[in-house]
């Protein structure tokens, strides 16, 4: 079985502590997702040089109740004679089954992908007429066990690891499709944290503590509360705090919910308040560098149409895929194609 590398970026979210030092004037809703977007990240082939972008989590999968296999395509993209099945662990959509592909995801040959890391502002552009549509077996397929279903298939796009060499860190790399750039060439800036006394963390939304307590812990405002850290850029401040499965815990593990909440100082105002959990489902992002300068998760302006973005905070999805937070308490889902 080839070697398969699913790189995934890690979210953000975070915590909470219930006296504060101000309140927040208008209550914030629960995040809502922005819509307007689809980001995506990608897998390393590193056998057939290649990176793949799936695109598999917005295509439009035909469900049926009634059939064995439910989600079918709704054109024919991978042909195959009446009665054959399907038994390879890919296929290259070519001719009209590529327009079908490309139709049925409102894509045009004309459309670019855009190839961003975030850490450094570059962005390699990447038309779709030049790009090989590709049908792969998912990472956790058996590639022995035949034959496979359409919905086995992740269906996307082959990237030539010559034409991103220049930047191929996966770790730093999102991945957008359409007829133009939403990247912005501004570099995120990695946050720096120091520690502070927990009663200098804002007062929580009460909106966001409900949803907590009525879909992850009943007993949220008794949980021990852990550390809490300040953090500042672009003229807003960024406090994180941890709530603690009790008040002996030591490390990540040890964590429940992690919530951070972002205040615009001059108003005093909250523009962003969520929270991560830490379950069998995501492993928390850790601290880089020694405590001396504790470094976690960037910010700053990443897309050309929407305010602040911060992430990787919460660590990474074992399963689903994790978001990007934006301030104004909006969140925009990395398309990972995570099966698990």
């Amino acid at each position: 079985m080839k070697r398969i590398i699913l790189l995934l970026i890690p979210v953000l979210l975070v915590f909470s502590s219930i006296q504060n030092i101000y309140a927040n004037p208008t209550e914030l809703p629960v995040r809502k997702e922005n819509t307007k977007l689809n980001i995506f990240t990608m897998y390393n082939y590193e056998e057939d040089e290649v990176a793949f972008v799936s695109l598999s989590d917005i295509y439009p999968y035909n469900v049926s109740s009634s059939d064995i296999y439910p989600y079918k395509p709704k054109k024919v993209i991978i042909p195959k004679k009446s009665g054959d099945e399907y038994n390879k662990i890919s296929y290259t959509i070519l001719d009209k089954y590529r327009e079908n592909f490309l139709t049925d995801l409102k894509l045009h040959e004309t459309d670019n992908l855009y190839w961003h890391d975030y850490l450094t502002g570059k962005t390699i552009t990447l038309p779709v007429k030049d790009l090989k549509a590709v049908a792969r077996i998912n990472r956790y397929q058996n590639e022995s066990d035949t034959p496979f279903d359409f919905m086995d298939y992740m269906l996307g796009f082959d990237i030539p690891l010559n034409k991103i060499k220049s930047l191929i860190d996966p770790g730093s790399v999102l991945v957008s499709i359409g007829a133009q750039n939403p990247f912005t060439n501004e570099a995120l800036q990695v946050l720096t944290w120091k520690k502070i006394d927990q009663s200098m963390f804002p007062k929580t939304t009460k909106s966001v503590d409900k949803y907590i307590i009525k879909n992850f812990a009943e007993h949220y405002y008794d949980l021990a509360i852990g550390d809490t850290y300040l953090s500042e850029a672009y003229g807003y401040r960024y406090y994180m705090q941890d709530r603690l499965h009790d008040k002996d815990s030591t490390d990540n593990d040890g964590i429940f919910i992690r919530r951070l909440i972002i205040v615009e100082p001059e108003t005093n105002k909250v523009v962003l308040d969520t929270f991560y959990e830490n379950d069998e489902g995501t492993i928390l992002s850790s601290f880089e560098n020694d405590q001396k300068k504790p470094e976690l998760g960037v910010t700053g302006k990443l897309f050309v149409d929407t305010p602040l973005v911060i992430f990787g905070l919460g660590g990474s999805a074992v399963f689903g895929c994790n978001s990007i937070e934006v301030i104004g308490n909006q969140y925009i889902p990395i398309n990972c194609d995570n099966r698990h």
